[in-house]
């Protein structure tokens, strides 16, 4: 204990900076999966309120919710005349 309380003393100035770098380290940590977490939610909670039970993306992309994605007319028509589906609509999101 003696040999820890003299090593602080003697480096005080770099212990205080250490603990300060790991505090910065620890939010920001906490902050990106703060912003992920939300991120999550929302995309599911968008996804519940629009009632739909099958989701149509186009190919290649990160979906609807990420980044701008979309589907020719035919293709919806084409799925509109799947057997068991009720309707067929479109779908666009915005984030400004």
């Amino acid at each position: 204990m003696n040999l820890a309380i003299r090593g602080l003393r003697h480096n005080l100035a770099r212990f205080l900076i250490t603990c300060i770098g790991l505090g910065l380290l620890l939010g920001v940590v906490q902050s990106m999966i703060g912003i992920y977490r939300g991120n999550i939610e929302e995309g599911t909670t968008m996804a519940r309120a629009a009632g739909a039970g099958l989701w149509i993306v186009e190919a290649g992309t990160q979906g609807p919710f990420a980044e701008a994605s979309g589907i020719p007319g035919d293709t919806r028509e084409a799925v509109a005349r799947l057997h068991g589906l009720a309707a067929a609509g479109r779908v666009t999101y915005q984030f400004i």
